[in-house]
């Protein structure tokens, strides 16, 4: 049997990357998840959006990311799900400092 091939540059390519990087099975990785594979293969194959904030930290988690691997995660999982990245989300909510300067900034 072929191997599957995502298209090249979406974030399904990317997951499947990072997942085999990390030493996990597709499988197995679903199942430490708690999702269906269904849904996983759905994912990499662009028809269901990236993963939801929440699911991102636990698979941030599950993966043990590195800094870099962490912010290229969200970043690309943000972009296929047309929001900002999850950390950026995060530190602007516990920040309202930083609100306020962007706020200034986007006026200037």
């Amino acid at each position: 049997m072929a191997k599957k091939e995502y298209a090249e540059g979406s974030f399904g390519a990317y997951f499947v990357k990072l997942i085999k990087d990390h030493d996990y099975s597709q499988a197995k990785f679903a199942s430490d998840l708690g999702v269906s594979k269904t849904y996983l293969f759905d994912v990499f194959n662009g028809r269901v959006k990236p993963p939801t904030p929440d699911m991102q930290d636990r698979i941030v988690e599950l993966l043990r990311l590195t800094d870099d691997e962490k912010n290229d995660f969200y970043s690309k999982a943000a972009d296929g799900r047309h929001e900002l990245p999850k950390d950026i989300v995060d530190y602007l909510t516990n920040n309202q400092a930083e609100i306020d300067s962007l706020r200034e900034r986007m006026r200037a």
